[in-house]
């Protein structure tokens, strides 16, 4: 068994790697005619509320993909503009188109490790969708939510790599790599938790038991005289 990667192999890795770049959005006028040499109706997303819930829920931003094979990558309405401004929303609010391309051509990479791989519509949209469920408020927290897509996709794809011949081999290769990579997806969505927190804790208290003639106090007590400079001292 190989225990390191040749140099020829890390060449072809990395020329692989070359072939992606930022993703550009194009207007549906654009889209490639089918066989019938009819190009495809563009889909508008519809906003629904929540049939639960008095709530509504705007849809997440979709992207038409006429084709599995090929990058094209349509909106789906002809308000372009407004299109973008609901990705740049998506993405932490972004003000930046650059990083709204970017992210989006990460997205693919981690969903089509291969140019030869083939990436179907509705699974870049599926993709999209979890974004926007996290409400990224910067673009730290949209490249944070780019990372657990990445790893959880890649996760589940091992895991369905460790079904593949029922064998111990293949589950304890393929099933240990996809364990990492979605504990690491745990660890991301942990870590996003704690960016939005930032140095807050919460500590809830459901049961507190006094006995008999015992005193409590829920709340900081400072002792006579501390202040905030003597505690900060003290530690």
């Amino acid at each position: 068994m190989k225990t390191r990667i040749s140099g020829k192999d890390a060449t072809n890795v990395e020329l692989e790697a070359q072939k992606y770049g930022p993703i550009a959005i194009g207007a549906p006028e654009q889209a490639a005619p089918t066989e019938g040499g009819i190009s495809e109706k563009a889909q508008v997303p519809a906003v629904e509320g929540n049939r639960n819930s008095t709530e509504t829920r705007r849809a997440p931003p979709r992207v038409r993909k006429p084709s599995p094979q090929n990058d094209q990558y349509l909106a789906p309405t002809s308000d372009v503009e407004g299109y973008r401004a609901r990705l740049q929303q998506a993405f932490g609010n972004t003000m930046s188109d650059e990083f709204v391309d970017v992210m989006l051509g990460k997205v693919v990479e981690a969903l089509k490790p291969s140019p030869f791989d083939q990436l179907e519509e509705a699974t870049f949209n599926a993709a999209l969708a979890i974004i926007d469920s996290m409400q990224c408020q910067s673009e730290l927290e949209a490249l944070i939510a780019v990372e657990i897509i990445a790893t959880g996709f890649s996760g589940l794809r091992f895991l369905r790599q460790s079904h593949k011949s029922m064998t111990e081999e293949y589950i304890g290769v393929y099933g240990n790599y996809a364990g990492k990579l979605l504990r690491l997806q745990l660890n991301l969505m942990q870590a996003l938790d704690r960016h939005r927190r930032g140095h807050k804790q919460t500590v809830e208290v459901r049961h507190v038991h006094l006995h008999s003639g015992a005193q409590g106090v829920v709340g900081i007590v400072n002792a006579t005289g501390e202040d905030h400079a003597t505690r900060d001292g003290q530690k």
